[in-house]
């Protein structure tokens, strides 16, 4: 398996992390869902400018 060479990998695993983490909190912390999308964005992001 080929290692990933995109500088948007390891942002977007992180963002995903702590987006995932605040959104399970009790009482839900809305922050988290935010951050996912955010992670999402930067994942498409990464994603597009790895395919050039």
């Amino acid at each position: 398996m080929e290692k990933s060479k995109n500088k948007y990998t390891a942002g977007c695993l992180l963002l995903i992390t702590i987006g995932t983490l605040l959104s399970i909190q009790k009482p839900p912390f809305y922050l988290g869902i935010v951050i996912l999308c955010a992670a999402l964005a930067f994942g498409i992001i990464g994603y597009k400018k790895g395919e050039k």
